[in-house]
């Protein structure tokens, strides 16, 4: 079997560093397609493990810079529409001011970070341009540009509510569990983040639904995945491995998002969108899952709001109650069954003599040479069985909304 030139792989067109070792992958060590090559010395790319760090620290002070440069615009644009300079030597109403206008913070936040996120990571996978290729498909190349397939397509959608309510409900867990060590331990830091359910509401009663999922969903959706999976995920995996690299990008997902309740119930969830990163090539695929998830948050959080009566059928919309285990179990299920499924119908290439193309380290890159794009098949049972999953989950959660809502 053919395999790439490592320097032509490795060096131009993936970003090579001055760090050689020999690869070796359980993952591709195991595989439907057969034996691969014996592991061969070859430049790995970025980032490694301390520059990943770097780059968790530099999300977490962009955030915080972003939001300070949210509040000094807010604030001045108040003090020039109220015509009331006094506003800004009074604290306390400067605070209530600010708190107005919470939806403003945010979504000046997420927007600045977005676009100081979407350079950083161009400059990062962009450059030096390779010789075989311009700045621009580099950069494509590096965070996947394969079309999602219909099948992927399809469950990437379908699991979006099962998966919005495991993590949901791992949430409502960790964060009771939080609050009783917040009152155990009252040196403890009360981190508010916009992921709690009542500055979620604080939200939600502020803005309107389609300006809420532009804050909430669009852009978390597109900077996150740009740095998690498309930089930080590319060079871990990379160097560690699919199991290792998963984990620990990950994990470093987890910690960015502070409150610890929700580091928590995020870390499968990185998971997931990770392995979809993976499997469909896309960096589209992770976007438009953590799309899909953020928004059905923000449209459950509005429609509680809306709701006057706060009864059992307004918690089970979005609310912090647990839900019965015959609606989680079915949930849980089908999100494991998911991440299974993308890993067994990933996209692997084939070369123009039919061989399977075996990447020196696994990434979400094209071959350079001629290559058909192929989706594996997985396991009938494994699809039946995940249909069988999803199927139950919706109809049970549909009972259950009927029952609650007043069906009886």
């Amino acid at each position: 079997m053919t395999l790439p030139d490592p320097v032509t792989e490795a060096s131009d067109d993936r970003g090579g560093s001055d760090e050689k070792t020999p690869l070796e992958d359980p993952v591709l060590m195991e595989d439907d397609r057969g034996s691969p090559p014996p592991p061969r010395m070859v430049s790995i790319p970025g980032p490694g493990v301390f520059e990943a760090f770097g780059w968790l620290v530099g999300v977490i002070m962009l955030h915080l810079v972003a939001t300070a440069i949210a509040i000094m615009l807010i604030v001045l644009g108040l003090v020039i529409v109220r015509n009331d300079p006094k506003l800004l030597s009074d604290q306390q109403q400067l605070q209530l001011a600010i708190n107005d206008q919470i939806g403003l913070v945010m979504g000046g936040d997420q927007l600045l970070f977005v676009i100081a996120v979407t350079l950083l990571v161009g400059l990062r996978l962009a450059v030096p341009p390779a010789p075989s290729s311009g700045p621009w498909t580099r950069l494509l190349n590096r965070l996947g540009r394969q079309k999602i397939r219909w099948p992927h397509l399809a469950m990437i959608v379908a699991i979006v509510i099962p998966v919005s309510v495991s993590c949901g409900q791992l949430f409502v867990v960790a964060n009771r569990v939080w609050q009783q060590m917040l009152k155990a331990l009252p040196g403890l830091p009360d981190v508010q983040t916009v992921q709690e359910v009542n500055v979620l509401s604080n939200l939600a009663e502020g803005l309107p639904l389609p300006a809420l999922v532009f804050v909430l969903a669009v852009l978390p959706a597109i900077g996150e995945e740009l740095v998690f999976r498309g930089v930080i995920g590319r060079g871990l995996v990379a160097r560690t491995g699919v199991v290792r690299g998963v984990f620990m990008t990950s994990l470093l997902f987890s910690v960015a998002h502070l409150h610890p309740a929700h580091q928590l119930s995020v870390f499968p969830l990185g998971v997931l969108l990770h392995v979809i990163y993976l499997a469909t090539r896309s960096i589209l695929a992770p976007i438009l899952l953590h799309f899909l998830v953020n928004g059905w948050a923000a449209v459950l959080a509005k429609a509680s709001v809306s709701m006057k009566d706060q009864g059992e059928g307004a918690q089970l919309l979005g609310g912090d109650e647990l839900m019965a285990w015959y609606v989680l179990l079915p949930a849980v299920l089908a999100s494991l069954a998911a991440v299974v499924f993308f890993w067994r119908s990933r996209i692997e290439f084939q070369e123009a003599d039919g061989k399977w193309w075996w990447p020196i380290y696994r990434s979400v890159e094209t071959p350079l040479g001629p290559a058909v794009a192929t989706r594996l098949n997985p396991p009938l049972s494994l699809v039946m069985g995940l249909v069988g999953m999803l199927l139950c989950f919706y109809v049970v959660a549909g009972w259950e909304i009927y029952r609650l809502v007043g069906g009886g």
